[in-house]
């Protein structure tokens, strides 16, 4: 095989234009967000694994040497599309999709972040027609993109279910075709969640408008697809869904009372969970939390535990308690009190050391600033959390300057070994959607020398 390729380069920033419009998690799903004043809880990966995963190794740390406050924040400049997922981390680059704007599907061809020159490149085009909520995962070696809503024209309004797929080889810079899935998603699919078991990608998905639950694996060794067994709990959305490196463990989320029109009227919040072992094709039920069901909470698996805090616990009502689920043990236990308010749809990442909460809404029309602090650090060992410094401003070409460039909801989040880094997400209801641009946290011990603005 040839050696790896950059990607290439793309320069700039989008105009005014492009940021004042930039899409919902597609037109179709900030409807149905905003309606109901939900939002799709904030994604988070870590090196060699991809969307809404969490590190499979590394317990709580002790070290007490560094506060979670000590360190620095920095901007992440706009590339030149509203960023969603698939996502996938490969150690040196963050893979996103993009969202689309307005009427737009957005596609699967992917932009690639470096977090050490700050700046952003492009993969080749994917052979796949333009599209919205596909799956996938970064496996290593491929990036791996399945389904969603396909258009021939690139609008939502001539979209269809898909099954088609393709990989990204990185050593030769290429797209390939893979089987294509048995089934699509059931419709409307707006949070199908997909992660890497370092065999197959494993895909989620709960859908209570069609009373569904769809549980199926990708293997990229024998480009082959098969079904798992549901996990027979109530459809749900904006559950938490986590990879242990061992099991899915799925808790949480909301049911919905719709309207004759499909508009969102009431949501009554969830407190039951399971985990599914794919290697034995079984799923258990887990044990009452100590905390209250919610919907679109900030989560992340520490190597340990499930950490989550937050969520949406009513049509316009959030919840700001935790809780961390031990699996080895089958306990849970609740968190203290954070610095923050309550809010939903906030990012969660472990960092190795500490469960990083940034952003998210107080409200169902998601109105920024939210008082208080923007984000929060929550250690383990010593079980306290500590309030983060303000981040710095979005930057001038922002709709919303003024405000700090972490009051976001929805957004993406990873820890690269180095910095945290926080990606698209909305800063306000309806009318704009993902963002192409981030804030990145960089803690004290671990602060770059330089960082590129351009």
């Amino acid at each position: 095989m040839s050696a790896p390729q950059r990607p290439k380069r793309i320069g700039g920033r989008p105009g005014v234009a492009l940021l004042a419009l930039a899409g919902a998690l597609v037109a179709a799903s900030t409807a149905a967000a905003c309606s109901s004043g939900a939002y799709m809880a904030g994604q988070s990966t870590t090196t060699g694994h991809t969307t809404s995963q969490s590190p499979t190794t590394g317990a709580v740390s002790s070290t007490t040497g560094v506060s979670a406050s000590d360190g620095s924040w920095s901007l992440i400049p706009a590339g030149k599309v509203s960023i969603t997922t698939p996502m996938g981390w490969t150690g040196k680059e963050l893979l996103v999709a993009d969202a689309g704007c307005c009427a737009s599907v957005g596609s699967v061809n992917m932009s690639s972040f470096n977090p050490q020159t700050n700046s952003w490149g492009t993969l080749p085009p994917a052979p796949l027609t333009a599209r919205s909520f596909a799956v996938g995962a970064w496996t290593g070696s491929q990036m791996i993109v399945a389904g969603g809503w396909a258009s021939p024209d690139g609008t939502m309004v001539h979209a269809t279910q898909s099954t088609d797929g393709a990989a990204w080889d990185a050593s030769s810079d290429t797209w390939y075709p893979i089987a294509a899935m048995p089934n699509p998603l059931p419709y409307p699919s707006y949070d199908p969640r997909s992660f890497w078991t370092s065999t197959e990608v494993l895909v989620w998905d709960s859908n209570p408008a069609t009373g569904t639950e769809v549980v199926m694996a990708y293997n990229p060794a024998t480009n082959t697809w098969r079904y798992l067994p549901t996990s027979t709990l109530a459809p749900r959305v904006g559950a938490v869904a986590v990879w242990t490196g061992r099991e899915l463990i799925v808790w949480g989320g909301a049911s919905e009372a719709r309207d004759s029109h499909g508009q969102i009227v009431g949501i009554a919040p969830l407190d039951d969970g399971a985990a599914l072992n794919p290697a034995t094709n079984t799923w258990r039920r887990l044990p009452t939390a100590p905390v209250p069901g919610r919907a679109y909470a900030a989560a992340a698996w520490s190597g340990h535990e499930v950490l989550l805090w937050g969520g949406q616990n009513g049509l316009t009502s959030q919840i700001g308690k935790g809780a961390g689920y031990n699996p080895a043990t089958n306990t849970w236990r609740p968190l203290p009190l954070s610095p923050l308010r309550a809010k939903q749809g906030s990012t969660g990442v472990w960092t190795g050391r500490f469960f990083i909460v940034m952003g998210g809404s107080a409200g169902p029309r998601a109105n920024f600033p939210v008082p208080g602090p923007g984000s929060a650090a929550y250690d383990p060992a010593s079980n306290t959390w500590t309030a983060m410094p303000a981040a710095p401003d979005f930057g001038p070409l922002a709709p919303t300057p003024n405000i700090p460039a972490d009051q976001r909801v929805g957004a993406l989040g990873i820890w690269t070994g180095k910095s945290v880094l926080m990606l698209g997400g909305a800063t306000s209801c309806c009318y704009q959607g993902p963002r192409p641009d981030g804030v990145a946290w960089n803690p004290a011990s671990q602060v770059p020398a330089t960082r590129s603005t351009s």
